[in-house]
């Protein structure tokens, strides 16, 4: 579906040392967020993408549910969350707060 982003990603994965790669996606592997997001008191903005195939929406959903007064900021493809155009929205965010 987004041809720019997947060009992007190519790019950025052949780029990379592969040993250094595995060893951090090996370290990675058992992240998680701790379940009680309530302690979080800054001003947060989850931005998402319905395109977004890494970051399911509930998942993200689930993100902002748990952090008090947290704003999801939905964009109109995982691409433009990448590109210059997206600091239109964190930039509206911003001054909100």
């Amino acid at each position: 579906k987004e041809e720019g982003q997947r060009i992007r990603y190519r790019r950025a994965l052949l780029s990379q040392d592969l040993g250094k790669m595995l060893l951090s996606a090996r370290f990675l592997m058992g992240y998680s967020l701790p379940i009680d997001l309530s302690s979080i008191s800054v001003p947060c903005a989850i931005m998402t993408a319905s395109s977004d195939k890494l970051h399911g929406m509930e998942k993200v959903l689930s993100i902002v549910e748990r952090i008090p007064g947290a704003l999801m900021i939905e964009v109109p493809s995982n691409q433009y969350a990448h590109e210059a155009d997206v600091l239109k929205e964190i930039r509206q965010f911003q001054s909100s707060v």
